[in-house]
């Protein structure tokens, strides 16, 4: 049986492996440009994993962690993402861990990883788009008055989450089905 230094110091691994991962993937993509002010960010699929294999504080705090740092390094500020992706990234992948975790209990991992990532990005992306309205109106940033409209919000939601489940849908289950296997030892 594992200490509890030991299963701490294990999930500081697991976030921090989480937060890298997903900090260098968000690179990637993240000069790819769309016409709203959030990113194509096709690596939500390293999150997701995490979230999945190793529950919502692993998942959530990973990605929030990664975003911030692929923020600073690709806005040279935090001020947008320390009301909008850092946020809204860490609720996403916290809700998608803790359903799936829910429905795993019950042996339907994939239905809990299916409706956790459309609930986690409903939450992720409403809470994104909060925080850039709170940064235009109440803060006064005047570059981000043109996406306080609603309907510009809600496009831009709506891309958040058409750009972004097709990862998570198509990519994870796979991975998440070889890298169980491999956890427990069965191999391929």
């Amino acid at each position: 049986m594992k200490s509890n230094a030991g299963r701490k110091s294990r999930r500081v691994a697991l976030i921090a492996l989480n937060a890298a991962l997903y900090a260098v993937f968000i690179l990637v993509t993240a000069y790819i440009t769309t016409p709203f002010i959030i990113q194509f960010r096709s690596a939500v699929i390293v999150p997701a994993i995490f979230a999945a294999l190793y529950g919502p504080l692993i998942g959530g705090f990973g990605a929030a962690l990664g975003t911030f740092i692929a923020s600073i390094i690709r806005y040279g500020s935090p001020i947008l993402t320390i009301f909008s992706g850092t946020p809204g990234n860490f609720v996403c992948f916290y809700l998608l861990g803790y359903i799936a975790r829910k429905y795993s209990e019950r042996d339907r991992w994939l239905l809990g990883y299916i409706i956790g990532s459309v609930v986690g990005l409903l939450a992720g992306f409403t809470i994104i788009a909060l925080g850039l309205y709170f940064l235009a109106a109440v803060v006064g940033m005047k570059t981000l008055l043109a996406w306080t409209n609603t309907s510009f919000i809600t496009m831009a939601l709506a891309f958040g989450i058409v750009s972004e489940l097709p990862f998570m849908l198509i990519l994870g289950p796979p991975i998440i089905r070889a890298l169980k296997r491999e956890r427990l030892g069965s191999g391929p």
